[in-house]
């Protein structure tokens, strides 16, 4: 498959001695992108679709990132599907043919280790299982510990490139769903106390027991290997179609991330990923520089790293001038470019400043 890429036109990697301060990238090197939701931001008729693109291309967004199915208990698919399961409402199409007219890449979104498909009987066997008193509310989402589960996610990668050509996919929310809870709450599912069993010689542990350095190392090897294989196998199939792949990351690599299974720079390392967006979203500029700064010196040269800014998100936002001033910093750190959070988000201010950015 013969396809343009923006990732040919990035300089070569810098050294990590170099991202104390580097120089800034050629202004022909500063890459943007920005999130999307296919079912609000493609959802119009092809004349506003078009003009949405349009917009941001002249902004000098080079590429798209958008959600293109639902959570599982909803079943929603907004690109055209063959899985048995979703409802589907195909406005990936349109969206990919008005991208090219664009010039914008389209690369769609991959929403957690997740299936289609099942019972809600079947659904509920492989799902996760707080520990925490009172449940959680992460409790009925699935559970990457369940063999069957890590198939999912791969199956709808498939599909997706079976039906549209688009020039890469991304992933999110890949990683055990038990924020903030997995080394305080292990999760209580069958597959989760099968494992414990092989590990530890029983099946109840607790935060206790993942106090003891070597049992944490356990525990989270196995969380990592799981989700590790769900990427290995989406990486497969990125390779077999000509496309690229990238992920939505975790921000704190040494905290959330590996806790969650979601080890992100070995995956870079193996070759598993051609750009990774860490969400470092943030109302403190110092807290992006030295989020930032920490991912690419983890990195390592590996990948291109695009740094995730939060325009709007569910716990801040940023004014058009902060959001300037964190894109300036990732550059001047020698990240490949940003990602922003997200495309509906950006206000006429935003577009015109992002020109200027440029």
């Amino acid at each position: 498959m013969h396809r343009r890429s923006f990732l040919a036109q990035l300089p070569a990697a810098v050294t990590v001695a170099d991202r104390n301060e580097s120089p800034k990238p050629p202004r022909q090197h500063r890459r943007i992108l920005a999130w999307a939701h296919a079912h609000t931001d493609f959802a119009g008729p092809a004349g506003e679709v078009r003009r949405t693109l349009d917009r941001a291309r002249e902004a000098g967004i080079d590429a798209l990132l958008p959600f293109v199915h639902s959570h599982p208990e909803e079943n929603q698919a907004w690109y055209n599907s063959a899985l048995s399961g979703f409802v589907v409402k195909d406005l990936l199409s349109q969206a990919t043919e008005l991208g090219r007219a664009a010039g914008i890449e389209i690369h769609p979104l991959l929403g957690g280790v997740t299936d289609v498909g099942l019972s809600p009987a079947a659904r509920k066997r492989r799902s996760y299982i707080s520990g925490k008193p009172g449940g959680s509310r992460q409790d009925g989402r699935f559970c990457a510990s369940h063999a069957a589960t890590r198939t999912g996610s791969p199956r709808i990668a498939a599909d997706i490139l079976d039906h549209h050509t688009v020039q890469g996919l991304h992933l999110d929310y890949i990683r055990y769903v038990d924020t903030g809870n997995g080394l305080k709450w292990p999760c209580q599912c069958r597959a989760c106390r099968m494992k414990y069993r092989e590990i530890f010689g029983r099946e109840d542990i607790t935060a206790a027991d993942l106090q003891v350095p070597g049992a944490a190392f356990k525990y989270l090897q196995f969380r990592n290997a799981n989700i590790a294989e769900v990427v290995r196998q989406v990486r497969e199939i990125a390779l077999q179609n000509g496309v690229e792949l990238s992920m939505a990351a975790r921000a704190d690599y040494f905290g959330s991330a590996l806790v969650e299974g979601q080890d992100w720079a070995d995956w870079a390392r193996r070759g598993w990923l051609d750009f990774l967006c860490p969400m470092n979203y943030t109302t403190d500029r110092a807290e992006h520089r030295r989020l930032l700064k920490m991912q690419l010196d983890v990195v390592g040269g590996a990948c291109p790293v695009y740094s995730g800014i939060g325009r709007k998100w569910s716990a801040g936002e940023l004014t058009t001038a902060d959001m300037l001033l964190q894109a300036e910093d990732a550059f001047s750190l020698g990240a490949a470019g940003i990602s922003l959070f997200r495309l509906s988000a950006l206000t006429a201010a935003d577009f015109a400043a992002l020109k200027d950015l440029r």
